[in-house]
C-alpha cells in the first residue's frame, strides 16, 4: 500500500509539472496547508518516475504524531544540491500537507537536515527544479 501510495504521488507530481510545460497548471501544493514537522527519518525511498524517466525521493518521518510521507523531489536536483538524506536523520520539514488516496503526504517544500537546509518549492508552490524543465 505504501509503495503503490508513493507511486501514486509520483506521478501526480510529474503530471504536474508536465501539465505546467503544456499550459495546463495544476498545483497539488495548498499554501493554506502548509505545516511544519520535526522528527526522525525512518526510510529513504527512491521512486521512478512517469515512464521511468527520473527518480523522486520520498521520506518516511516519524513526528510526535506518528509516520508521515514527504515527497521530497527528484534525484538529480538533490545530487545538484549536494545533499542526501539518511536513515536516523533528524529533519525539519515545510510543506503542504495534503491527501492522496486517503493518506497524509507533505510535498517538501525545505528540508533541514543538521546544519543543511534545501529549498525544494517556492512561495507559490512551484518546483524549483522546474524551472528548466523535467529531465
Amino acid at each position: 500500500m505504501k509503495t503503490f501510495l508513493a507511486f501514486s504521488v509520483v506521478l501526480i507530481v510529474a503530471s504536474s509539472a508536465f501539465s505546467q510545460g503544456m499550459g495546463q497548471r495544476r498545483n497539488f501544493y495548498d499554501q493554506s496547508t502548509v505545516t511544519t514537522i520535526k522528527g526522525t527519518i525512518q526510510s529513504v525511498d527512491t521512486l521512478s518516475g512517469h515512464r521511468g524517466n527520473f527518480h523522486m525521493i520520498e521520506l518516511t518521518v516519524k513526528d510526535t504524531s506518528g509516520t508521515i510521507a514527504v515527497n521530497v523531489g527528484p534525484t538529480f536536483y538533490l545530487d545538484e544540491q549536494k545533499i542526501s538524506f539518511k536513515v536516523g536523520d533528524n529533519v525539519v520539514v515545510t510543506g503542504s500537507k495534503v491527501q492522496f488516496n486517503g493518506n497524509d503526504v507533505i510535498l517538501a517544500a525545505q528540508v533541514k537536515d543538521g546544519d543543511k537546509t534545501i529549498t525544494l518549492r517556492d512561495d507559490s508552490g512551484r518546483p524549483v527544479w522546474a524551472r528548466g524543465g523535467m529531465r
